[in-house]
């Protein structure tokens, strides 16, 4: 058995473990640890237990007194699978921070079942498939992303059950158990019969999320969400253009029901015949149309500004894009005139161009050239329409 300080700040020590911890060395391991600890007081405590191959009662009566002292400033981190077993048949786990070892994984020979701005989806085995992230995003990000999906499932949602959090080289990923999953677009994109069999169902479970009324501890607001954009992109905008953004933001009305945030074809999996929701970490409650406008940033402003980039983006053709496009707006608002829909139509497609204009911030990972026109035509065509978008939402 080895104890080993590995870092040490004012937010954390990191104290490294491996070997065996049992009868005849669990005074020598609470000893090592109560030394370092002594020398450096300050935040939290994290056991770094990547080496660690077993540890006793001996033991867990000793990681027992430091949960005492340390109360919730204890962390057990990169807990191998069988100790992590001991840790859940005894009960720590349910009082004690603990976070197991991530497994790694190599996608280099899996089918690539879609690809989004953040990331791809990969089909592991006949069974599983794993979103795997950029390299930007944190394991926080993905970690939230994953309670969120959970929260959404209660409610009732159709969303896909994410197994575990995986390493693939310098990024994270998410393990979904679904069984033949395909991607919504994808199904459109190889089957001329997809669009029939699965539009209505699109538009249906659009019309689900913006039904769903939430309680608003158990999710974030959207606007929340947007104002943290708007501040990320402080250096394409000047104080006062940033200000315009807040307050066209701020003027959309407040609803209490669920958003997805990034809802296209893209981020459906279909299964036995229905469709599953996945990309959860935008989820949020809100007004309808902040939902419209990210997926007219795809489905129409970036089919306008980049057809090539908005097809490999969806992964579908232009002309199944649009199409889509059209259904939703149709089928969603069929209680509404013909005029009434061209108006909202227009209307949407005007506020897409805030998703446009935070490019910045919400798709990081986007093509200089394109972030850059991007902000241009937020600049020239929305910005300059503040005036007429301020308050104007009002269904």
């Amino acid at each position: 058995m080895t104890v080993k300080m590995t870092e040490s700040t004012n937010d954390k020590l990191v104290i490294a473990v491996s070997g065996k911890i049992d009868g005849k060395n669990s005074d020598e391991f609470k000893e090592q640890v109560k030394k370092i600890r002594d020398s450096h007081p300050d935040g939290d405590l994290v056991l770094d237990m990547d080496g660690l191959e077993y540890i006793s009662s001996a033991g867990l009566r000793v990681i027992l007194k430091f949960s005492k002292e340390e109360d919730d400033r204890l962390k057990l981190v990169n807990v191998s699978w069988d100790v992590m077993e001991i840790f859940s048949m005894t009960g720590f786990s349910e009082f004690i921070n603990i976070t197991k070892k991530m497994k790694e994984i190599s996608v280099d020979s899996c089918e690539l079942l879609g690809k989004g701005a953040n990331g791809e989806v990969y089909r592991i085995d006949d069974e599983r498939i794993v979103k795997l992230f950029s390299e930007t995003a944190s394991i926080d990000v993905i970690q939230r992303e994953k309670a969120l999906s959970q929260k959404a499932m209660i409610y009732g949602l159709p969303t896909a059950i994410s197994f575990d959090i995986v390493k693939c080289g310098n990024r994270y990923g998410a393990v979904f158990e679904l069984l033949n999953a395909k991607t919504l677009s994808t199904t459109i994109k190889n089957d001329p019969s997809a669009f029939d069999t699965y539009a209505d169902s699109y538009v249906d479970l659009y019309k689900k999320l913006h039904s769903t009324v939430v309680k608003k501890e158990d999710f974030p607001s959207i606007k929340e969400i947007y104002y943290d954009y708007i501040d990320d992109c402080k250096d394409w905008y000047t104080p006062e253009q940033l200000d315009t953004l807040r307050k066209i933001v701020d003027s959309i009305p407040d609803r209490d029901t669920l958003i997805h945030g990034d809802y296209h074809a893209n981020n459906i999996m279909i299964v036995d015949g229905q469709l599953l929701l996945i990309d959860m970490g935008d989820l949020s409650f809100g007004h309808p149309i902040f939902d419209f406008l990210a997926t007219a940033a795809t489905q129409v402003n970036l089919v306008k500004l980049n057809p090539a980039f908005a097809e490999v983006h969806t992964n579908m053709p232009v002309d199944k894009i649009t199409k889509l496009w059209s259904h939703l707006i149709d089928r969603y608002f069929a209680d509404k005139s013909e005029e009434q829909r061209q108006r909202i139509n227009e209307q949407i497609a005007l506020f897409s161009k805030l998703k446009v204009a935070l490019a910045p911030a919400v798709a990081k990972g986007l093509d200089p050239a394109i972030m850059k026109a991007s902000v241009n035509d937020a600049i020239e065509n929305f910005l300059s329409r503040a005036d007429e978008l301020i308050g104007s939402v009002d269904w």
